[in-house]
């Protein structure tokens, strides 16, 4: 069941080790100290486990602990060559987190306008759409848990006891308020004529596979990039340009400011270009009449969001 060697623990109250009481039977012990004990696992619990019990044989090669280090220049430099001094590091770590909390409120903001936008649309789509919206996020699941070495969604149905069945109606919610909100945003894409320039696609796809402070993509990247270039990588690259060029009127209208001009281009490519010719699409009616007051808020319909970020 369990078979460590070299095991780094580290015993936390707020965070116990499974099963229950493990951290109990650690807690005490010493360098070159074995111990045997027997630990069980709830049956009601959702550990893969669970109902089991195991013999356990525990041998401490070492004990270490944390030393608080004192808070002085000494430390900043051991951080990084950045930092000189205290005061560096506690410069960058005040602008890391007003960042962070920018981007939080800024998502926030946005959900606001978009829910908003969601509230006075007329939405017109077949159920089909919250189901593929339901199996793209169960791929992404998926794929998140393999990537922890995970047998996927297999391992985490397992674990919740759960059928897929039972974790689609759980997420579709979420599914709903996705699939609204893209409908939306695809409507504003048309709505402007918003259009995604070759310059702009080959930006986000350096953003994507990464690229070296002279702009140039390595050759580890090279093969990467040339699939998002072409094809289905094309589409979802095209597809997410747009999406920000979208969200970036709807913020701007928001906030009273004056829009974004977005350059258009010979050959530039829209949201039809990327979608199948002859098929039926999804619509979204938004309500023209969204307009900013003087004191920043989003007025669309009978709905109102107030500012949430400068």
């Amino acid at each position: 069941m369990l078979d460590e060697t070299d095991w780094d623990v580290t015993l936390d109250e707020e965070n116990p080790l499974e099963p229950a009481g493990l951290d109990r039977e650690l807690l005490d012990m010493r360098a070159g100290e074995e111990k045997d004990f027997v630990l069980s696992w709830p049956a009601e619990g959702q550990s893969v486990y669970a109902g089991r019990q195991a013999q356990f044989h525990v041998k401490v090669n070492s004990v270490q602990s944390y030393e608080k280090p004192p808070l002085d220049d000494a430390l900043a430099q051991l951080v990084g060559p950045d930092y000189t001094t205290l005061e560096d590091l506690k410069q960058a770590v005040r602008e890391s987190l007003l960042e962070d909390e920018g981007k939080r409120a800024q998502g926030r903001y946005l959900d606001k306008v978009l829910d908003a936008l969601v509230e006075t649309s007329a939405l017109d789509y077949p159920p089909a759409v919250i189901e593929d919206q339901l199996d793209a996020m169960m791929q992404d699941m998926d794929q998140r848990l393999r990537q922890f070495g995970l047998d996927g969604m297999n391992a985490l149905l397992r674990q919740t006891k759960q059928s897929e069945d039972q974790y689609r109606d759980q997420m579709r919610p979420d599914a709903i308020k996705i699939a609204e909100r893209n409908l939306v945003l695809s409507e504003v894409i048309k709505q402007e004529a918003i259009e995604a320039t070759q310059e702009d696609i080959e930006q986000r796809i350096k953003q994507t596979v990464g690229a070296d402070e002279n702009g140039e993509i390595s050759e580890s990247s090279a093969e990467l990039a040339e699939v998002l270039r072409y094809g289905a990588g094309r589409n979802m690259i095209v597809s997410q340009v747009l999406t920000d060029k979208a969200i970036a009127l709807l913020q701007a209208l928001a906030r009273g400011e004056e829009p974004p001009s977005f350059t258009t281009e010979s050959g530039a490519e829209t949201l039809a270009s990327t979608e199948t010719e002859g098929a039926e699409s999804p619509t979204a009616e938004v309500d023209d009449a969204t307009e900013v007051t003087d004191d920043s808020e989003v007025v669309a319909g009978d709905s109102e969001v107030a500012e949430d970020a400068q």
